[in-house]
C-alpha cells in the first residue's frame, strides 16, 4: 500500500480524531495546539508505517498483560517484605522499650 491508500489515510484520520478528543480535554494553550498540530503532521506523514504496524497490536496487548502480571507478583513480594520488615521493627521497638525500662530502673536506684 502506498502512503496515499484510502485505508492508510482513513486510519490516520481516526487516530487524529482520537488525539483531538484527548487534546480537547487539555487547557487550550498555544503550546498544546502546536503539539497537536505536529502530531497530526507526523501521523499523516507516516500513515503507511502506522497502518502497517497495526498487526503489532496483539503483541503489545500481550506484553501489557505480562507486565501487569509481573508487577502484581512484585507487589505481592514487596508486601511480604514490608510485613517482615514491620515485624522486625516491632521486635526492635519492644526490645528498646525494655532496655529503657531496665535503664531507668537501674539508674533510679542510685
Amino acid at each position: 500500500m502506498t502512503d496515499y491508500s484510502p485505508a492508510n489515510t482513513e486510519y490516520a484520520h481516526k487516530i487524529i480524531g482520537s488525539l483531538e478528543d484527548f487534546f480537547e480535554n487539555l487547557p487550550p494553550t498555544i503550546a498544546y495546539k502546536r503539539i497537536f498540530k505536529k502530531y497530526k503532521e507526523h501521523i499523516l506523514n507516516q500513515r503507511s508505517a502506522i497502518y502497517q504496524a497495526t498487526w503489532l497490536l496483539p503483541i503489545i496487548a500481550a506484553l501489557i498483560v505480562i507486565v501487569v502480571e509481573r508487577d502484581l507478583d512484585h507487589a505481592h513480594d514487596l508486601t511480604e517484605i514490608r510485613n517482615q520488615h514491620a515485624c522486625e521493627l516491632n521486635k526492635i521497638r519492644k526490645e528498646m522499650d525494655q532496655l529503657r525500662r531496665d535503664f531507668q530502673r537501674l539508674t533510679s536506684h542510685d
